[in-house]
């Protein structure tokens, strides 16, 4: 588990707070699936976009990648236009200098080692989400200092993330409207194109199109002058005129992308580009949904960001990661990546017993399932309150349903053999358990497991059920199955016995009370008013107790 620094988490919050100075707010936008979809929208319009950027050597997908994380930051209200994320941070800490300082970081080890080469590396959209996911990258270019040099980066800037990844998403280019309306709720994306190396292939009005790749299986680019290109996709606008291309498409339409080759290209205008709804080297529009970097308290993980895929045919996947509680832990979900959409999946916590032969051989505390639509980085809260003591050795369990071809991601880790296994099922059975740090140029799986500080809402903690019940309702704010201290001091004031929230305790309240214990379901109520006379129990002494307060006797 990595546990950030006191310098760390204060950098962090300080950085959020500046950010936030100014009452930032979430637009109440959200996507309606139902509604008719506008002929044009653009980021720009609603201030959700933030300045064109120069990019450094080939690193056009992780500027792409970076102006969508900005996006979707704003539209979230966790910062303003005038953020400048650093990509250089996703640079030093991917590739430069990979592997941390502290020995007790689970990611010691774990990354690459080349220095100030790290600025010539290239990037993918995966590879992003896996540093994104580490809980690094996402830092504002003014909190390091000579940033624009390409110098090293100070070690105590590793976590000091002002925003967290909590899902990245890969849309079905097919599926337009699914697309849009994703940029209208969450902001821009990543998108890859083919893009004719010459600027006079780019329109005066910023119109771009080209027939020579057309997504067929004759398509050959080492013949074509150019090269893939990402930008960030922010808009659209389906009546761009076909004649704004120099290339005339079979019909008018544009998206409308954030280009990386600063804001006087003449590849663009303003460093906008519009890309024809016909050009078929479209691909891999990929979001980025980001949480205040307070969402969770700690992460337990074993992977820093550089992915390996291993991939089987016509087979589902089981694999595992094991950990040990270094504290008295509130484990309050899972993440894990998906590479195909549509995948079926099962998460399982196990707290192990000792001595355990596997990953499943212990007690079961927790286990979610779903179908992914998407792939990507997915990160689910678990369902039930899930404690695991200090020292207690706990592992979180992934099944993906078959597919034709089902690719997991892991990362060599190889201090840590004997925490990350595998094994692959079909309807015959399962195969063995295989180390998966064993395997060359593979390592650890990708499974992490988020904690919160607090008290658990759970049976352990409070015995009656119907208190248990009006504790979540009263406190647990985001139905985590932990209160925090912010969640008590934020929580709506009460009166006790006052169960219809009118001021005034009276018979109505009692009937009220008695209905709830009865098996009413109601969730209009202050359930926790019902808790009279204070015992975190609700029961038959409660409604005696209001009782006797109407009839002003003694109880």
């Amino acid at each position: 588990m990595k546990h950030k620094s006191f310098l760390c988490r204060l950098t962090a919050a300080v950085l959020l707070c500046t950010l936030c100075r100014n009452g930032l707010t979430a637009p109440a936008y959200a996507a309606d699936e139902t509604a008719e979809l506008p002929a044009r929208y653009d980021l720009r319009d609603e201030g959700a976009m933030t300045s064109v950027k120069h990019q450094y050597h080939g690193t056009c997908v992780l500027f792409a990648c970076f102006a969508a994380i900005e996006s979707n930051m704003i539209k979230k209200g966790l910062a303003d236009s005038s953020l400048d994320l650093a990509e250089q941070h996703y640079s030093w800490f991917t590739y430069g200098k990979g592997r941390p300082d502290d020995p007790d970081d689970p990611l010691a080890g774990d990354g690459e080692m080349d220095g100030l080469n790290c600025y010539t590396h290239a990037a993918s959209y995966w590879l992003v989400t896996g540093t994104l996911a580490a809980w690094k990258g996402v830092v504002p270019a003014s909190q390091i200092p000579d940033c624009e040099q390409f110098v090293a980066i100070d070690e105590s800037l590793r976590y000091a993330d002002i925003a967290h990844l909590q899902n990245a998403r890969l849309f079905d280019m097919e599926d337009t409207d699914d697309i849009k309306r994703a940029i209208m709720e969450k902001g821009g994306m990543h998108i890859g194109y083919f893009s004719i190396g010459k600027p006079e292939h780019y329109s005066e009005y910023g119109g771009y199109y080209q027939s020579d790749l057309t997504g067929s299986e004759d398509d050959d680019p080492s013949k074509l002058d150019g090269g893939g290109h990402a930008v960030c996709l922010c808009g659209w606008d389906d009546n761009f005129p076909k004649e704004y291309f120099v290339e005339t498409p079979p019909g008018d339409g544009a998206w409308i992308c954030k280009n990386s080759w600063g804001p006087n290209t003449t590849a663009g205008v303003d460093g906008y580009t519009y890309i024809s709804y016909y050009d078929r080297s479209l691909s891999n529009p990929m979001q980025f949904d980001m949480e205040p970097a307070d969402n969770y308290d700690d992460i337990y993980q074993r992977c820093g960001g550089l992915f390996a895929a291993y991939t089987t045919s016509n087979r589902g996947w089981v694999y595992s990661n094991i950990y040990t509680a270094k504290k008295d832990e509130n484990l309050t979900a899972v993440s894990i990546v998906t590479h195909e959409a549509d995948l079926p999946y099962e998460i399982s916590i196990y707290a192990l017993r000792d001595g355990y032969e596997n990953p499943r051989d212990g007690e079961l505390l927790a286990q979610i399932s779903g179908t992914e639509h998407y792939a990507g980085y997915h990160t689910y809260p678990l369902n039930t309150s899930c404690t695991v003591p200090a020292g207690q050795t706990f592992s979180a369990v992934v099944k993906t349903g078959i597919h034709p071809s089902t690719t997991i991601f892991m990362d060599r880790n190889p201090d840590n053999s004997g925490t990350s296994f595998y094994l692959t099922y079909n309807e015959n059975g399962e195969s063995s358990w295989t180390d998966s740090t064993t395997l060359n140029d593979h390592g650890n799986v990708l499974v992490k497991l988020f904690t919160k500080e607090g008290t658990a809402v759970s049976e352990q903690n409070y015995h009656d059920a119907l208190y248990r019940k009006a504790v979540s309702a009263q406190y647990d704010e985001n139905g985590d199955f932990v209160i925090t201290d912010k969640e008590r001091e934020e929580a709506e004031p009460f009166i006790r016995g006052d169960l219809n929230r009118d001021g005034i305790v009276n018979a109505a309240d009692l009937t009220l009370l008695k209905q709830l214990m009865s098996g009413s379901d109601r969730t209009d109520l202050c359930l926790i008013a019902g808790d009279w006379n204070g015992d975190e129990a609700i029961n038959a002494e409660d409604a005696k107790g209001i009782l006797d307060f109407l009839l002003q006797r003694e109880s």
